[in-house]
């Protein structure tokens, strides 16, 4: 007689500098004993759940993310790097603008150089902070050993057309493709971390990565760019559904009403319950482009904290629930196996 054990899958979404908001999370998690089976991430995401999937524990993993994050107040790992800029804003005026202008460009050739422009791997940011803390803080051998980590990474077709894609989405003109989901333990070791980097690769301030994929190389940026819509690519849910088998899933998200239907969800897969962490109160500090790429240390700190506020808001209940299934659990396995130690000794009743 066997009891199937429950599986806990954690998503941790996109949102640059909000990502803070992941390390109250966990040390709730962390706090309350609740193990966490499998992870997936999306961009910052995808950055903070190395961390969990590698660490021995989650008491572990939460000292670790408030150690990195807490040393992303005094040392942003964003850093634009002025000459490439200032060297690609010239690109395009002279190679662009100044032909149109002087007439010298007729419309083939400025389309023709407007999608070479759009369609180049460009990244103005220096990836050194990044590399730097990955260094420190990820063990790819630990990693190897540790929880299923998932990534969610989007296929690129060149910085400024990723960008201007995301643009247009987010202001419900078009939607974006979906993003692709890759399980890091499966590839090889050699491309784990580029795939991490990818996750969190955004458009024009790093440039996309390339990986190989079913034998095949593509450039991959931000995995929170894909279905912008539905919020496909920035809530990976998917793989911890499909592949980890997990009963129960724990979903943050990063953003004030994300549009993440859970309700598309538990149709396909009615056995698996799923739980949101949506922040009680709101979580923009400064705006879209300062909460992404501005990690001031007063912000991160509220966001730990209102991380761990939401945490224990939204999963009281369940952690509860889990506790009580875990003793349940328990004790099927011993009766389980004291009546396999009975059918051993052939004990019978006539």
């Amino acid at each position: 007689m066997t009891t199937k054990p429950y599986r806990v899958g954690l998503v941790l979404s996109g949102g640059g500098a909000r990502g803070a908001y992941h390390v109250g999370v966990i040390k709730y998690l962390a706090d309350m004993n609740i193990p966490i089976h499998a992870v997936a991430g999306a961009s910052i995401g995808a950055l903070n759940g190395a961390v969990v999937a590698a660490a021995p524990n989650l008491d572990t993993a939460s000292k670790s993310l408030q150690e990195i994050w807490y040393s992303l107040a005094d040392n942003s790992p964003i850093k634009i790097n002025s000459t490439k800029t200032i060297e690609y804003i010239g690109k395009i005026l002279l190679g662009q603008v100044a032909p149109l202008i002087a007439g010298t460009s007729d419309a083939l050739s400025a389309v023709a150089n407007l999608q070479t422009l759009l369609s180049e791997n460009v990244g103005l940011g220096d990836k050194s902070p990044i590399h730097t803390l990955l260094d420190r803080y990820l063990d790819l051998e630990e990693l190897q050993k540790g929880l299923p980590l998932y990534v969610s990474v989007y296929r690129s077709q060149g910085s400024l057309n990723d960008l201007f894609s995301a643009i247009l989405a987010s202001v419900n003109l078009i939607n974006t493709r979906h993003s692709e989901f890759l399980h890091i333990q499966k590839l090889e070791q050699t491309q784990q971390r580029v795939a991490i980097l990818a996750s969190a690769a955004i458009p024009l301030l790093f440039k996309a990565e390339q990986i190989e994929v079913n034998e095949t190389n593509y450039f991959y940026s931000d995995g929170g760019q894909g279905g912008v819509r539905n919020v496909q690519g920035n809530t990976p849910i998917t793989p911890l559904l499909e592949l980890a088998n997990c009963t129960h899933i724990i979903v943050n998200h990063l953003s004030d009403g994300s549009l993440w239907d859970r309700n598309a969800f538990s149709k396909a897969f009615p056995n698996t319950t799923v739980l949101e962490i949506r922040p009680g109160r709101v979580i923009k500090r400064q705006g879209l482009v300062k909460d992404l790429i501005g990690f001031d240390d007063k912000n991160i700190q509220s966001w730990i904290e209102q991380g761990y506020e939401d945490t224990q808001r939204c999963c009281k209940s369940v952690v509860d629930a889990l506790h009580i299934h875990e003793i349940v659990n328990q004790a099927r396995k011993q009766r389980d196996e004291a009546i396999d130690e009975l059918d051993n000794d052939n004990f019978h009743i006539d």
